[in-house]
Parts: structure tokens; C-alpha cells; sequence
């Protein structure tokens, strides 16, 4: 099942990441259809009090990705789902199955919060609003998209800015290769916490996002942002693959770069008069289905979730099943697709031509 964030009123809606914090400075914090509030009267608690034993609705998940994985990014600001380097990959982060033991990149306000979000029109950037009684911040999550187009680089970046007063934030990565069955090692190498196992590599970084404490099972960080204050943490991850340490210049420009495709694609769907923002919305979430390389869409990003609580249908949907092997995404929309689907020999899709968002 792919979730996605609760859809901006047409008067909220901004043309980038940056008009949110102009939104939240003027008073317009209600970003999202969609507000819940967890706890007391006075509308502040922390929202992981919704969670049953650690598990999040599945509802209250936004997906993010670039045609490869897929991340899955819960409303209180922790990623659960991450697999690397595509869908069908074991996960890094598996905290949606598992929350105790496979892996989670948790971000949000030590005090307590309530929470709004919504993407950034036109591309699959999400952008979480966390609301405190000491001010707002609002967190961008996406997985990059370098302007040259796909490389062996996955790469999630978190942005956080100051917009009101201060607010303190803490941050923790627990890195569980192998759905949380490999052994983990975290270490510093050139200054970078780095966590491995045999031949898959991920490594934190962060900017003006307090001291890193790098421990045996996990690297975190505590700070305090101030309007006007701009933050970021980001993942890399490898399998067979080098490392990659970017420069927090490059981070950031892969992040524009990433909301300039997304919206270079989606101006190419040809949307009817009326629902025009819900079909393009539903195109994009299709869109995050496609595998880039080969243009076969997988039935899902998940596995292991059963269609009902204690059922026995677990299956993995993270292929390219044969009802789903025509690209809907670019076929349903008008949207100006560059070559024809093909069948393999594998009975998933391919295309001639590489669809990454572009």
C-alpha cells in the first residue's frame, strides 16, 4: 500500500519549500486537510502516543522516493521503511515491521507537538509542519535526485528550519541491515559516522544539527533551532558501491535540483478541468512506483503487511506483477511518455528509455 501526506488547501499552497516558512511566520500554520492532535485539551502531545506497541497506523505514512527505494515517513517524523539500493532490496531501516529491532531515522521536537504536512506541490517532497507551544518547524524530507540524472548515490535529506522563537529538536538513526537480522558496526571514518556490514554502508551527516553521538547501535543528536536557523541531516547509503561524504553546498543543491525535476515532470500530465490537483497528486504517487532503470511498476513498496490484521496473505509486492505491467503511470494521465512498455522474460516491464523524473 502507498500512503501519501494529506493534500494542501488550494489558498496554502506554495511554490517551494522555502514559501512554507513564509506561511508558518504569517500565521498560516494549518498546511493540510488532515491536523491530528494526540493528548490534552491544549492540542500539544507528542504524537508517538498513537502508536500501538511501536507501530504507526498505516495511514499516517507519506512515501518519498526516486524511482528506485521508496521511504516511508511516519507523521511523527520517523522514517520506518528505507531499503537500498532499490525496492526489492533488504531493508536499512524496517521499522515498520519491526520497531524494536530493524531500524528507524526518528526526527522531531523533544517537547510536544502537533503535526500538519502536506508535499510540495507538483513533486514527491513531503514537508512536515511540527507545531510547538516554543514555536513551529516545519522538516523536508525527500530522496535526491542529482540534476544529471540517477547515479549509484541513495541519499535521503532531511532539511529543518527555524521559523518561530526556538524549538528543541532531536534527531537518532538505528541502522538495522538485512531487515534487522545482520550485525551492525558504527564507527567515524574522516569525521562521518558510518554504519556497515559486509558489503552495505550507510553514513549520517549533519549540519548545524548539534553535536553527533556516534554509540554502538545508533548515531543521534540533540540542538536547538532559532528562526531564521536552517538545519540537516541526511543519509547515504551503498551496497558495493563507494561511500559517498557530500559537502552540505551539494546537499543542498541536489535538494532544489530534486523539486525543479519532480515539477519539470509533472507539468507534463495532462489533468482534467475539475480534480486537476488530485489526479496530478495520484500520477506523482504512481510515479514513485516506477523503477527508473526499467520502467516495470511494482505492486507496492512494501512487503510483509497482511490485508488484515493476523491474515496469512504477507506476500511481497515489490515486483512487477503481470496485471500491473503497463506503465499507468504516464498512460492514465496524458502524461508525455518517451517509449512504450515492453514486456521481459521475467514477465515484469521495461522500457527503452530510462523515466526518471526529468
Amino acid at each position: 500500500m502507498v500512503t501519501e501526506a494529506a493534500r494542501a488547501r488550494p489558498e496554502d499552497r506554495s511554490d517551494s519549500g522555502d514559501d512554507m516558512a513564509q506561511d508558518v511566520r504569517s500565521g498560516r500554520v494549518i498546511i493540510a486537510r488532515e491536523v491530528v492532535v494526540i493528548g490534552s485539551d491544549d492540542g500539544l502531545a507528542s504524537e508517538r502516543a498513537a502508536r500501538i506497541e511501536g507501530f504507526a497506523p498505516i495511514r499516517e505514512y507519506a512515501a518519498i522516493g526516486d524511482g528506485r527505494p521508496v521511504a516511508l515517513v511516519a507523521r511523527d517524523g520517523s522514517i520506518d521503511w528505507f531499503t537500498s539500493p532499490a525496492f526489492d532490496s533488504p531493508t536499512v531501516l524496517g521499522a515498520l515491521l519491526e520497531p524494536e529491532r530493524a531500524g528507524s531515522f526518528e526526527l522531531s521536537p523533544e517537547a510536544p507537538f502537533r503535526a500538519t504536512r502536506r508535499y510540495v506541490p507538483g513533486t514527491a517532497v513531503l514537508e512536515t509542519s511540527f507545531i510547538t507551544e516554543g514555536g513551529a518547524v516545519p522538516v523536508t524530507d525527500t530522496i535526491t535526485i542529482p540534476a544529471g540524472g540517477l547515479t549509484p548515490l541513495r541519499e535521503v535529506a532531511r532539511r529543518i528550519d527555524g521559523v518561530s522563537r526556538s524549538v528543541p529538536v532531536r534527531w537518532r538513526v538505528t541502522p538495522r541491515f538485512e531487515y534487522g537480522t545482520a550485525q551492525n558496526r558504527i564507527a567515524r571514518r574522516a569525521g562521518v559516522a558510518v554504519a556497515s556490514s559486509g558489503s552495505d554502508a550507510l553514513a549520517v551527516q549533519a549540519f548545524d544539527a548539534g553535536e553527533v553521538d556516534v554509540g554502538p547501535d545508533a548515531v543521534s543528536g540533540r540542538f536547538e533551532i532559532r528562526a531564521g536557523e536552517t538545519s540537516l541531516v541526511t543519509l547515504s547509503v551503498a551496497r558495493q558501491q563507494p561511500l559517498v561524504f557530500s559537502s552540505r553546498a551539494e546537499i543542498e543543491h541536489r535538494l532544489r535540483e530534486t523539486i525543479a525535476a519532480w515539477r519539470r515532470w509533472s507539468s507534463r500530465i495532462a489533468t482534467p478541468a475539475s480534480w486537476a490537483e488530485a489526479v496530478e497528486r495520484s500520477a506523482i504517487t504512481l510515479k514513485l512506483l516506477v523503477h527508473a532503470p526499467s520502467g516495470a511498476v511494482v505492486a507496492a513498496p512494501t512487503t510483509s503487511l497482511p490485508e488484515v490484521v493476523g491474515g496469512e496473505r504477507n506476500w511481497d509486492y515489490r515486483y512487477c506483477w503481470t496485471a500491473t505491467r503497463r506503465s499507468r503511470s504516464t498512460r492514465c494521465c496524458g502524461s508525455a511518455a518517451r517509449s512504450r512498455p515492453t514486456r521481459s522474460s521475467g514477465g515484469s516491464c521495461k522500457r527503452r528509455s530510462s523515466p526518471i523524473p526529468a
